[in-house]
């Protein structure tokens, strides 16, 4: 799903509760946890554009396998920078929320802008952990050589959405 919001506060407002609407909308398995943290990534990310970029701007929501993909396109072609918040900033800890509730996050220039993005796993924590173990269990027993890399079906949909061909 692709739609463009103003850089305004009640937009992001509205947006972010479109976001998961769609998601729930699509049949995906959220519960309370998933959906507070999508809303609160997407928020940010659409807030890091309204501060930065001060015009229109292009959210995404996407869903490959077990994973939702949120990105947004704006205005500025100047990347977020980390910054570090003293405890009574009011601003300043977007970037480090987004990357402590992500699996992946990022940021590139794009035509007419740049473009943030994160992703975010369907699965619950536990479903993960014990997937994450059987693979290391497999992965202890096998003679494949460690150095090379692969791409399964599944990282190759991924990375045509966070990054799709020129």
């Amino acid at each position: 799903m692709i739609f463009t919001v103003e850089a305004t506060e009640a937009a992001v407002r509205s947006a972010r509760h479109r976001v998961s609407a769609a998601i729930r909308w699509w049949g995906v398995p959220v519960d309370e946890e998933l959906c507070f943290t999508l809303e609160l990534v997407t928020s940010e990310l659409l807030t890091n554009g309204l501060l930065h970029a001060r015009g229109p701007m292009t959210a995404e929501v996407a869903l490959v396998y077990d994973l939702l993909f949120v990105s947004v396109l704006d205005r500025s072609p100047k990347l977020p920078q980390p910054r570090s918040a003293q405890a009574d900033d009011e601003c300043g800890r977007g970037l480090a929320l987004i990357e402590e509730l992500c699996l992946i996050q990022g940021s590139e220039t794009a035509p007419g802008g740049k473009r943030c993005w994160a992703v975010l796993p369907v699965k619950a924590a536990d479903a993960r952990a014990a997937e994450t173990v059987q693979a290391e269990v497999q992965d202890n027993q096998s003679t494949m050589d460690q150095a090379r890399w692969s791409l399964s079906p599944t990282g190759r949909n991924l990375l045509e959405i966070i990054s799709p061909p020129s």
